[in-house]
């Protein structure tokens, strides 16, 4: 099967740099899908940790730029899974806003703890239509088609001289 051409990455393994096998580890799980968490977990030892640094170090991994490298060329060529859970979703947004408070950008945490809200559907986005008056949209029509603004007014029952092209307001 021909290789798909990937700009700004190296195109085969051979051109990536090498990686340690922890690091070669952590790529194989987060392109499993795993949490930068879970896959500094999977792939380190994290005895004695507590999960704030383990979600700095998976971080630290993460941006270090051979395992970012090599994150990328598998994303562009399309490996790994691109499944993203729920809970994965919702402890990603509480790793950032862990990372944010420790860092002390607090609007960074709100919003993240507000996207996490959503995630778990315990804030829910409501739209209030305003209901549009009729007699506005007859008034408008009767400025052009007076005939027709009359014909409406009538078979839907609204009052007034709506439908007439009058200024009543």
């Amino acid at each position: 099967m021909p290789r798909r051409q990937i700009t700004d990455v190296p195109t085969g393994a051979d051109e990536l740099p090498d990686l340690t096998p922890n690091q070669r580890e952590f790529v194989r799980l987060r392109l499993a899908g795993k949490t930068g968490a879970d896959a500094y977990r999977g792939a380190y030892d994290v005895s004695g940790m507590n999960d704030r640094t383990i979600w700095v170090e998976a971080s630290r991994v993460s941006a270090n730029p051979k395992v970012s490298l090599w994150l990328s060329a598998a994303r562009q060529a399309h490996l790994g899974t691109a499944v993203l859970t729920r809970d994965a979703h919702i402890a990603e947004l509480d790793r950032l806003k862990e990372i944010a408070l420790a860092s002390g950008n607090v609007g960074a945490a709100v919003k993240a703890e507000e996207l996490r809200g959503k995630v778990a559907g315990h804030q829910v986005e409501r739209v209030q239509e305003v209901p549009h008056d009729p007699a506005d949209t007859l008034r408008h029509i009767a400025e052009h088609q007076p005939d027709l603004a009359a014909q409406l007014a009538q078979a839907h029952g609204i009052p007034g001289d709506s439908g007439q092209g009058g200024t009543k307001h």
